[in-house]
C-alpha cells in the first residue's frame, strides 16, 4: 500500500469518526433538552400539589396530573431510545451495572459481568 493510499484511508477514517461524533453529540443534545422538559414537568406537578395543599383543599386528582405523568414517561422512553442509538453508533453496549463497554467486550471491566454471546443461526433456504 502506497503512502497516498494510507493517507487517503486515514482521511476517510477520520471523516467517518467525525460523522459519528457529530451524530452522538446531536443525540446527547436531544437527551439534554428532553431531560430539561422532564424537570419542568416535575416542577409543574410540584406546584400543583403545593397550591392544592396551600388552599387547604383536597389534593389535586390523578386526572389533573396524569397528562404530565404520561409526558414524562414518553420523554424517558425517547431518551432511552436515543441512548440506544448512541451505543449502536459508538459500537458500545450497556452492562447490567450501568457502565458502557465496547461491543466486543466479553466481560464488564467494572463489575465482571459476563456477556452472553448470541450465536447466529443460519436459516435453511
Amino acid at each position: 500500500m502506497s503512502f497516498f493510499d494510507k493517507l487517503k484511508s486515514g482521511v476517510a477514517e477520520a471523516g467517518n469518526k467525525a460523522k459519528i461524533a457529530v451524530e452522538v453529540n446531536r443525540l446527547k443534545m436531544q437527551n439534554s433538552t428532553k431531560q430539561k422538559e422532564i424537570d419542568h414537568e416535575y416542577q409543574q406537578i410540584g406546584k400543583m400539589v403545593f397550591n392544592s395543599l396551600k388552599r387547604e383543599e383536597g389534593m389535586c386528582g390523578p386526572e389533573q396530573l396524569q397528562p404530565m405523568v404520561e409526558r414524562i414517561l414518553q420523554l424517558q422512553d425517547e431518551i432511552q431510545l436515543n441512548q440506544h442509538q448512541i451505543n449502536v453508533i459508538s459500537d458500545e453496549k450497556k452492562c447490567a451495572c450501568g457502565h458502557t463497554v465496547p461491543i466486543a467486550a466479553r466481560f464488564c471491566p467494572e463489575c465482571g459481568h459476563q456477556f452472553v454471546e448470541i450465536e447466529k443461526q443460519e436459516e435453511d433456504v
